[in-house]
């Protein structure tokens, strides 16, 4: 029988990650919080239900990143693993690239773009939103140009 599942690992492979079917959605975020997680300019998740996902080696230590949230990773060699909150309780975020495959996971927007570095920005055309997804109307990349001409960056941000 072949395995058909996801796999995914910290870098240093004490944590093991399992993840059946299809994820919730996959994205992108800027916000501060997911950037100074990483270190990196921007966060790139791939949602699933909690049942989905077994950690088949090891369990991920947790810090309580602000109230409500809490963010997974290997106490070994500290990579970020997961990203939960209380708001969202049938969503386990994944940091994409913690998985084996993560050519196969396609992004399809962009969340709390009003928060993004002023040097980073990618020539894709998926959608921008300000803050969420659930609140807010989208920014095309399109439009982020059109108003960058017109309009500083804190402008923008502040939307």
């Amino acid at each position: 029988m072949n395995d058909t599942a996801t796999h995914g690992h910290c870098l240093c492979e004490k944590i093991r990650m399992r993840i059946e079917g299809d994820p919730i959605w996959i994205g992108h975020c800027h916000c501060a919080s997911c950037r100074r997680n990483t270190g990196s300019a921007v966060a790139t998740f791939v949602a699933f239900r909690p049942a989905q996902v077994t950690y088949t080696r090891a369990n991920r230590a947790f810090f309580n990143s602000s109230p409500g949230v809490r963010r997974g990773f290997c106490k070994d060699c500290g990579t970020p693993l997961t990203y939960e909150a209380d708001k969202f309780p049938n969503e386990t975020k994944l940091y994409l690239c913690t998985l084996d495959d993560a050519d196969k996971f396609t992004p399809t927007f962009h969340v709390f773009y009003a928060e993004q570095v002023t040097w980073f920005d990618t020539a894709d055309e998926l959608v921008r939103y300000p803050r969420t997804t659930k609140r807010l109307a989208c920014i095309s990349h399109a439009m982020r140009e059109e108003m960058a001409q017109t309009m500083r960056v804190d402008q923008i941000r502040s939307l």
